[in-house]
């Protein structure tokens, strides 16, 4: 009887014990955006979302492929996990959770860059404008 039990249980698929991995690109996004990635043993996966201390959690993405670019999102706090989906869509195991920081730069810096690519522009239109008149 034991060795029917373990001729059936060899016959079983293996199963991978591993769970899914999820990867950040980086832990503070300050370019407004970061792509997530991951590796899981399922075709399928669900990506999973929670914002700040909220215990709401959305689901951003299921299907077949293994990354996703997230932007426009506000400043904040957002974890994330991937889930392995089986065959009726049901969530199988969890990967262990992901923290991303978005933290935009500040507007003070962004007009600092703004008026410095200004100065720059104008200057080339000057040189242009300068040089064509002279060699006319």
């Amino acid at each position: 009887m034991l060795c029917l039990a373990l001729i059936l249980l060899a016959a079983l698929p293996a199963r991978s014990s591993a769970l899914p991995r999820l990867e950040s690109d980086t832990g503070v996004a300050t370019a407004g955006y970061y792509q997530l990635q991951w590796s899981v043993g399922t075709p399928e996966v669900a990506i999973e979302e929670t914002s700040g201390n909220a215990p709401n959690t959305s689901i951003i993405y299921k299907g077949p492929d293994r990354a996703t670019l997230r932007s426009g999102l506000a400043d904040g706090q957002r974890s994330y996990r991937a889930g392995e989906l089986d065959k009726n869509g049901s969530v199988i195991a969890w990967s262990e959770p992901v923290e991303v920081t978005v933290a935009h730069h500040p507007l003070n810096r962004a007009l600092t860059f703004f008026a410095i690519g200004a100065v720059v522009f104008f200057a080339t239109l000057l040189l242009i404008v300068g040089g064509a008149r002279r060699y006319r």
